[in-house]
């Protein structure tokens, strides 16, 4: 007749065991589980660690009292419970218990859900696994809603948070360089991207894209043809509306202000092709993708303001000492965004 052997196993993911009442793990047996309790609770009585410890002894005075083979453990991992370093002492401790005891049951006993990631190890190992969470001065649902919100704060500072970051350095760049004309584009270009997070565009496509189920093209070829069109017909435009009769200087700075419009027009088309491209056909992250195409696009703009000030000069309207100046700033910017956004670190 074949007899099941069971085994407490206290998950102590942080190991405050370690940190606070200086004792190594695995903790193996009744007595010394109690003794690490006591020392651990001494050290720190608010520690919830405690709690589990002893309700893991009471768990297994239950069993001992119906089945014959039970045992009892602690373990722990690291302060950093998301290092290499904790899952593989963590790993290495399970394997240990594993091949002591050859366990057919495990009951799991943690303070919090952290502690229950243990379960995707044990899993593959043919054993059926119990979890027992004790939960100290606080409802179940609570501690589950704290670990909610502190996943998608996680998440959020990982994710979001560089994103958000640059996008308000770049809205407050444009509008102290362009003014409302750069405020136009930052709430344009805000809406665009609320617009296709929201709907799920982005993320719909990319999905389609790696199923198979959708098979897209590259969009910048396109971008380029609209570029050139857009370039051709601002070049006719641009030639109607000058006078023939104007001097050389006054010639050349009317038609590139008439032009600089359809130029930067046509520019921005190209940078969206790509941009586009990337989002659908690149691995890279969506962040770094982000901060390369904002470079572009601070890029244009510059250039854009650096035309308006040379024709400005051109046709007397601006000292040539302003017009050194702007375009000393103006580069100055350039080589800096370059080094912020393209700079890998």
């Amino acid at each position: 007749m074949n007899i099941d052997n069971y085994l407490v196993l206290i998950v102590d993911l942080d190991d405050d065991i370690g940190r606070k009442a200086g004792l190594s793990t695995p903790i193996l047996g009744r007595e010394d589980n109690i003794k690490a309790a006591i020392k651990l609770g001494l050290a720190d009585p608010g520690d919830s660690d405690v709690n589990s410890i002893l309700g893991g002894v009471k768990l297994y005075d239950e069993l001992k009292s119906k089945y014959e083979n039970v045992q009892i453990a602690l373990i722990s991992g690291d302060k950093n419970v998301e290092s290499e370093e904790c899952a593989l002492k963590i790993k290495k401790q399970i394997d240990f218990l594993i091949y002591l005891y050859n366990p057919d049951f495990i009951y799991l006993v943690s303070d919090g859900k952290e502690d229950e990631m243990v379960i995707k190890y044990i899993e593959g190992k043919d054993i059926v696994v119990w979890k027992k969470r004790i939960v100290v001065k606080q409802s179940e649902t609570l501690e589950s809603t704290y670990y909610l919100i502190q996943e998608f704060l996680k998440k959020t500072m990982e994710e979001y948070i560089p994103l958000i970051l640059t996008f308000i350095g770049f809205s407050l760049l444009l509008y102290a360089i362009f003014a409302d004309i750069g405020w136009r584009i930052v709430v344009g270009l805000l809406g665009l991207y609320i617009l296709a997070e929201g709907a799920g565009v982005r993320k719909l496509i990319k999905e389609k894209i790696k199923d198979e189920q959708l098979m897209l093209g590259k969009i910048y070829p396109i971008s380029l043809s609209v570029s050139v069109f857009i370039f051709i017909v601002g070049v006719i435009y641009a030639y109607s509306q000058v006078q023939t009769s104007l001097k050389l200087n006054e010639y050349v700075a009317m038609f590139l202000l008439n032009f600089v419009n359809p130029l930067t027009l046509g520019l921005i088309t190209l940078v969206i092709g790509k941009f586009i491209d990337k989002i659908l056909h690149s691995n890279e992250s969506l962040i770094s993708i982000f901060k390369e195409h904002l470079f572009y696009f601070i890029c244009i703009f510059i250039t854009r303001e650096l035309i308006i000030v040379g024709c400005n000069y051109l046709l007397g309207k601006e000292a040539f000492v302003w017009f050194v100046i702007y375009v000393v700033l103006y580069v100055s910017i350039t080589i800096i965004l370059s080094i912020i956004l393209l700079f890998k670190r």
